[in-house]
């Protein structure tokens, strides 16, 4: 798993791309914290070269929305691929989570939360 770090329009683009399993989601919940710990507020985490997520991968993704949320900040996940958003949709998630089909229409929707 990669994860690039860039800034669009003020707010964290965090493009991650390859497997989010039990080996690569520790380091995953250590960047998004990371990113959180230095004050940044709304999110965008573009999964448009994530390949595969695991039981361990949705684990991190709630355990760095959580604080995240409780102070204030927003995330949005972008660019599902179909069977990332399969598991999604199987496990409730699209439900809890604010998903987005496009970068722009991802970034347009933050920049009014």
């Amino acid at each position: 798993m990669d994860i690039e770090v860039t800034f669009q329009e003020n707010i964290h683009v965090l493009k991650v791309s390859g497997q989010l399993d039990a080996l690569t989601a520790p380091d995953y919940e250590q960047r998004l914290n990371r990113v959180i710990a230095a004050g940044a507020q709304r999110l965008v985490v573009d999964f448009g070269a994530l390949v595969y997520i695991s039981s361990a991968g949705l684990r991190a993704l709630l355990n760095t929305t959580k604080p995240l949320m409780a102070h204030g900040g927003s995330l949005i996940y972008v660019n599902l691929q179909p069977g990332v958003r399969e598991i999604f949709e199987m496990t409730g998630l699209l439900s809890l989570f604010h998903v987005c089909d496009s970068m722009p229409e991802a970034l347009a929707e933050i920049s009014v939360s």
